[in-house]
């Protein structure tokens, strides 16, 4: 699936929880505040969902650790 880009003069029109997600990932990379990783987790999903950001692949297991 491409990845789509936002716009934020077009923020408005977005579904709240995607406004909600991506106001929560600006604000964690400019101010000094600690969020869970459910936090993280749930906003990502959001994002992933509405196509702005691509699924996170799981662990990789190493062979021969």
């Amino acid at each position: 699936m491409p990845i789509k880009t936002i716009n934020l003069s077009e923020l408005d029109s977005q579904p709240s929880e995607v406004q909600e997600a991506i106001a929560f990932y600006a604000a964690h990379s400019i101010l000094p505040i600690q969020f869970s990783s459910a936090e993280r987790e749930r906003h990502y999903k959001v994002l992933e969902r509405a196509g702005y950001i691509e699924k996170l692949n799981g662990p990789k297991s190493v062979v021969g650790a």
